[in-house]
C-alpha cells in the first residue's frame, strides 16, 4: 500500500514541480503557487486530481472534463492565453507523473496451494509498462493430456486509476484499445500449440474476439458468493489458409479491483477440445480456488 500511495503522491507532485520549474525560469517575476496557473485554477487542478482517487475510469474521465472546464467560460479562455505555458508544462508533467507511476513495483500475484509450483513465474511477452508480475500453471488430466487449461494469475498496476470503482472494466477496455491483451496472451498461445495436435498455432498469428459483453456471474468459493464480471473471448490462429482463422479455443478473464492502482486478473486458456467448454463456461472450478486465497 506505501507503494501505491508514493505513485499517487509522484502524480500530485507534479504541480508543484511544474512551479519550481515556473519560479526557475521566471527569476525576476513574481509567481505565487496559489495563482501561477490562473486565479483559483491552482486549487482547481488539486481537486481535480484528487477525483482520481473516486471517479471510475480515472484519467480517461477527470482529464476531459478538467480540461472541457477550463475553456468553459470567456474568463477561462482569457486564462489560458495569459497562462497557457504554464498549464502546458502543468499538464506534460502530470502525463510524466502517470506514466512514471505506472513503473512502480506490484504484489505478488495470487497462488492456491494446491496449484503447487507455477510453471512459469514470468512472462517474457509482457510489455515493460505497465509494471505486472504473472504467474502460469498448466493443469492436464493423467489420463487425457490434451484435456488441459493454461492458468494465468497476475497483479497489474493501473496508473490511469487509483480506485477500485469499474477499475477491471477500464482497465481490461484499455488492454483491448491498445491490443496488450495479445501480447500478454502470448505465453499461454505457445503453451497450447505445445500439447494440441493436428492444429499448429502461431503465438505472433493469433486474434481473440469476445463472446458478447460481459456477463455478471455468481461465484461461490468455500469463503462465500463473489460476484464479478466475466469476460469470454474465442481465440483464432490466423497463420493458416483461413482468413477468418481457426478456433482454437476459449479465454475466460475476471478481475477484482484494489484501491491504490492496481487490479488482480485471472485468465484461464482452454483448447477447443476441452471439456469444460460446454460445462463450466465460465471456469468456476478455477476460480473459486483463486478467490479464497
Amino acid at each position: 500500500m506505501t507503494v501505491d500511495a508514493f505513485g499517487f503522491l509522484l502524480v500530485l507532485a507534479s504541480i508543484p514541480l511544474a512551479f519550481g520549474i515556473q519560479r526557475l525560469v521566471s527569476k525576476d517575476e513574481p509567481v505565487e503557487f496559489v495563482s501561477f496557473l490562473g486565479e483559483r485554477s491552482t486549487m482547481y487542478v488539486f481537486v481535480g486530481l484528487a477525483f482520481l482517487l473516486v471517479v471510475p475510469y480515472g484519467a480517461f474521465i477527470v482529464v476531459p472534463i478538467v480540461i472541457a472546464l477550463s475553456f468553459a467560460s470567456p474568463a477561462g479562455r482569457l486564462d489560458w492565453s495569459e497562462f497557457r505555458n504554464r498549464r502546458l508544462l502543468a499538464g506534460l508533467l502530470v502525463f510524466l507523473m502517470l506514466g512514471t507511476s505506472g513503473f512502480m513495483p506490484t504484489d505478488t500475484p495470487r497462488a492456491p496451494e494446491n496449484w503447487g509450483e507455477p510453471f512459469a513465474t514470468e512472462n517474457p511477452y509482457a510489455p515493460a509498462w505497465p509494471s505486472s508480475q504473472q504467474y502460469t500453471w498448466v493443469f492436464a488430466e493423467p489420463m487425457n493430456p490434451t484435456n488441459f487449461e493454461v492458468v494465468q494469475s497476475l497483479v497489474l498496476r493501473t496508473p490511469h486509476q487509483h480506485n477500485p470503482f469499474l477499475q477491471v472494466e477500464s482497465s481490461i477496455w484499455i488492454s483491448s484499445l491498445l491490443g496488450m491483451q495479445e501480447s500478454r496472451m502470448r505465453q499461454a498461445i505457445d503453451l497450447v500449440d505445445e500439447r494440441v495436435p493436428l492444429i499448429r498455432i502461431d503465438s505472433e498469428a493469433f486474434r481473440l474476439e469476445q463472446k458478447g459483453e460481459a456477463q455478471s456471474h455468481t461465484f461461490r468459493p468455500d469463503s462465500g458468493d463473489v460476484e464479478l464480471d466475466v469476460w469470454v473471448y474465442e481465440c483464432y490462429a490466423t497463420s493458416g489458409v483461413d482468413p477468418e482463422g481457426i478456433n482454437v479455443g476459449e479465454v475466460v478473464v475476471v478481475g477484482q479491483s484494489n484501491w491504490g492502482g492496481t487490479i488482480e486478473l485471472l485468465v484461464v486458456v482452454r483448447p477447443f477440445s476441452h471439456d469444460g467448454l460446454a460445462t463450466d463456461p465460465y471456469a468456476e472450478s478455477i476460480v473459486n480456488q483463486w478467490l479464497i486465497v
